[in-house]
């Protein structure tokens, strides 16, 4: 599995797990389908693109490659030019990770 490497001093709490193109789960919201960059137990990454940008409370979706469907909760904690950042209410489970890093895996053969 390839993560990418951030300069400077980590702030986050749970490492992040690069998601490859092919392998991206699915974050649905109100008017949104996209794709997930980065995940962590506490967090994501999702391109708006050329959406409307989301603020405040968000709750939505995760669709994972095997087909589960992951009801959640965040906040958007930061919005960048193309790229969102929404942090859990609730931490994702271990066993969500786990099954998220094994299609990421998958991916790269």
């Amino acid at each position: 599995m390839e993560t990418d490497t951030y300069p400077g001093r980590e702030k986050r709490k749970h490492p992040r797990l690069a998601c490859p193109p092919e392998a991206r789960p699915t974050f649905r919201t109100v008017g949104y389908e996209c794709q997930v960059k980065d995940i962590s137990k506490g967090g994501l990454k999702f391109s708006h693109l050329d959406k409307k940008k989301l603020e405040g409370w968000v709750r939505g979706s995760l669709d994972l490659a095997n087909g589960r469907t992951i009801d959640l909760e965040g906040i958007v904690v930061r919005t960048e030019s193309k790229d969102m950042g929404l942090s859990f209410i609730v931490e994702l489970p271990d066993e969500i990770i786990k099954d998220i890093i094994s299609h990421i895996d998958k991916s790269d053969i």
